[in-house]
């Protein structure tokens, strides 16, 4: 596998090969890498006082799981301009304003963090940070506040990067995942 560069990178998003939606602006697209930005809706588990530690919920099948997280958290919009606080040992979900794909069978990609808010204990990319040929839905980001610090996350603000690579052959299968509409 290859690393991509900035030059092929806007020439796969030109072609429709590589799918960033809304395409990223000039300055979001580094010599490697694509800048991923939050968006203003997040994910967090329920604020009950605690009872979050009772819950057991069966990993066995993903989309049981699934349901799970979504029945012990709620959705919290958060209004461009305002922040989303996150503390320390505190988890969250959601991602990229862009649905990003590899609609093609031989561009594969990694979710990777960004040093400073890494350094600071943000963790971005710990759930899956492969986005596997065919994946062509909206990026979703399990975050979680590993540091001293409580962190102010904002709309828009760069919080991550997907390295983009090709691989020497195209895969065979497609993707069969729960996070995917046209998968299991």
């Amino acid at each position: 596998m290859a690393v991509l560069s900035d030059q092929e990178l806007r020439a796969l998003i030109g072609s429709g090969r590589l799918v960033i939606d809304p395409p990223p602006q000039p300055n979001a697209v580094s010599p490697s890498t694509i800048d991923l930005t939050l968006a203003n809706d997040f994910r967090v588990p329920h604020a009950d006082g605690g009872a979050a530690a009772e819950v057991v919920i069966d990993i066995r099948e993903s989309a049981s799981a699934m349901k799970a997280l979504y029945a012990h958290s709620e959705e919290r919009t958060i209004v461009d301009g305002e922040s989303f606080p996150s503390s320390r040992g505190h988890s969250c979900s959601r991602g990229p304003v862009s649905e990003s794909g590899c609609p093609t069978f031989f561009l594969a990609a990694r979710v990777e963090g960004r040093s400073t808010l890494t350094r600071l204990g943000l963790s971005v990319h710990q759930p899956a940070p492969i986005v596997h040929p065919t994946f062509g839905e909206r990026l979703q980001l399990e975050m979680t506040n590993a540091g001293p610090y409580a962190l102010r996350l904002y709309p828009g603000q760069a919080i991550g990067q997907l390295v983009v690579e090709t691989m020497a052959l195209p895969a065979v299968a497609t993707l069969d995942s729960v996070h995917q509409r046209s998968g299991g």
